[in-house]
């Protein structure tokens, strides 16, 4: 019972940030020019893009996690925390490519221009992209939701001693088990 209510827990935390992390800037760009100044900020939130896939993604999981709460067989528990994990990691990957994409943007911008922007305005335009904080919460909630789903896993695979005893119904003496129902 325990290892469900961590796993429950982690789940719904993930799923709460990659919420929170749909609504926040994903990226921003300054727009400055050097005898103008700012001319304003261009944000992108995660709502414009692929932070729609990883609050999709989330509310899957979270929804998967409450299931086990009605089904309480082991291979249901198995089945759901190795498809959570997987659906973490999906998260985790859109985060990451979304961070290193946002990072190359300029850099294939001037290539597909033939231009060298930085020298024809004066302004080194890597710096005025910056990565917003929705991104990284993303990635937390991929990491979070990966390494709980995993570690869920793995303590019900190989049956951890005092984690699940109560949950799957077995009672143990010594290195035998005994089942509480037949008394086999």
């Amino acid at each position: 019972m325990l290892i469900r209510l961590i796993y429950t827990i982690a789940v719904a935390l993930a799923g709460s940030l990659a919420m929170l992390a749909t609504f926040l800037p994903w990226v921003s760009l300054d727009v400055e020019l050097p005898l103008l100044g700012s001319i304003g900020t261009i944000t992108r939130y995660g709502y414009d893009g692929d932070g729609v896939i990883t609050l999709l993604l989330g509310l899957l999981a979270a929804g998967f996690a409450a299931y086990l709460w009605f089904e309480r067989s082991a291979a249901a528990f198995r089945l759901v925390t190795l498809f959570t994990a997987f659906l973490g990691a999906l998260i985790l990957a859109i985060a990451l490519v979304n961070l290193f994409d946002s990072q190359r943007a300029l850099g294939n911008a001037q290539q597909q221009l033939n231009v060298d922007l930085a020298t024809l305005i004066g302004v080194d335009l890597q710096s005025l992209v910056d990565t917003g904080e929705g991104i990284y919460i993303t990635i937390a909630a991929g990491a979070i939701l990966t390494l709980a789903s995993l570690i869920a896993y793995s303590a019900h695979r190989f049956a951890l001693p005092g984690l699940l005893v109560e949950d799957i119904g077995v009672e143990t003496h010594g290195s035998t088990r005994v089942c509480p129902r037949c008394g086999r």
